[in-house]
């Protein structure tokens, strides 16, 4: 009996040291393979790397960077839908935010090569399949980006509606200036206003200036001259440097024009004129000279003046108004 418990106990450490064995065997045969795929996608090899890549999915345990390699490999070879699908697998299969981050850019660089009714069933079918709020919140953006890319924007504001439920206190306003973004591209400008008008007077300088210039395009839009003469205004005092300054500067001036300010529409176009190239230069001398006819051709000279400061100080230009009223 004692031989018997003897001989099944060496037993069972012989079962336990080979399987040791084999694990290690196991582990050292899919690194080298990694470090050989690695090797073939270095000297474009790709027919190799993809056979030792099929080879390994049969025995690794951690399958993301294999998938990745095959995207690498199907996105060198232009063929994008296989990119896609690859790079999609990669995200879905790994844990690790930082490549969740970083794939993610990888894969919405390829999907957009992508018709668009394949990229919208990849992505949807990656958006179901992710399991944790980081991976189907980067795939649900991928998504609303793809739908804008296709102008169906009514889609991509349901995309970013729902993100929106689920979003932190600081992402919120950028995708409500996103959703405020696809309303004037629809051309539903009065909805983008509402959206708008409360994010303004929330005064945060992070996103003030988008939010400014968003509302003067809405305002402009319905011929809503003077809320989109006061976003204009900030964006001018107090964004000097903003990317859209000729514009508006040229804003203002159409502004001021259309309600008979002709000094200050001057003004804009003499600001505007230091600004440009040689070839607008030309046009806005012609306008130049418009205002400074129409100016001639008034008897109330005095009321341009009346006009001019007040225009660039906010509060005093509403205390004028009531004055006139």
């Amino acid at each position: 009996m004692k031989i018997k418990i003897i001989i099944l106990i060496l037993l069972l450490i012989y079962i336990n040291i080979y399987a040791r064995v084999e694990d290690t065997s196991t582990i050292n045969d899919v690194e080298y393979n990694i470090n050989l795929i690695k090797f073939y996608i270095e000297k474009n090899e790709y027919d190799n790397a993809l056979e030792y890549i099929d080879k390994t999915l049969e025995e690794a345990a951690l399958k993301d960077s294999l998938y990745y390699f095959k995207g690498v490999i199907f996105q060198q070879k232009e063929d994008w839908l296989k990119a896609s699908e690859f790079f999609a697998r990669s995200i879905l299969y790994t844990s690790d935010e930082q490549i969740i981050l970083d794939r993610l850019v990888e894969f919405e660089l390829v999907i957009f090569q992508v018709s668009p009714l394949s990229a919208f069933d990849i992505v949807s079918s990656a958006v179901t399949k992710a399991q944790t709020s980081q991976k189907q919140t980067g795939f649900l953006n991928i998504l609303a980006k793809l739908y804008e890319n296709n102008q169906l924007y009514g889609e991509a504001n349901d995309i970013y509606k729902t993100i929106l439920t689920e979003a932190e206190d600081t992402e919120k306003c950028d995708l409500q200036i996103k959703i405020a973004t696809n309303r004037i591209f629809q051309k539903n400008y009065r909805a983008a206003i509402t959206i708008l008008d409360p994010l303004i007077t929330l005064n945060d300088s992070l996103h003030l200036e988008k939010l400014l210039f968003l509302n003067y395009i809405a305002n402009i839009s319905i011929k809503n001259h003077e809320d989109a003469k006061s976003s204009l205004i900030r964006l001018y005092l107090d964004f000097p440097n903003n990317a859209n300054r000729d514009e508006i500067l040229a804003g203002l001036a159409d502004i001021f024009e259309f309600q008979e300010q002709y000094l200050a529409s001057w003004f804009m176009l003499n600001e505007l004129f230091k600004i440009s190239n040689e070839a607008q230069k030309f046009k806005i001398l012609a306008d130049i000279e418009r205002i400074k006819k129409k100016i001639c051709e008034i008897n109330t000279i005095e009321d341009q003046f009346k006009h001019f400061e007040p225009v660039f100080d906010l509060e005093k230009h509403r205390l004028l108004q009531d004055d006139a009223k």
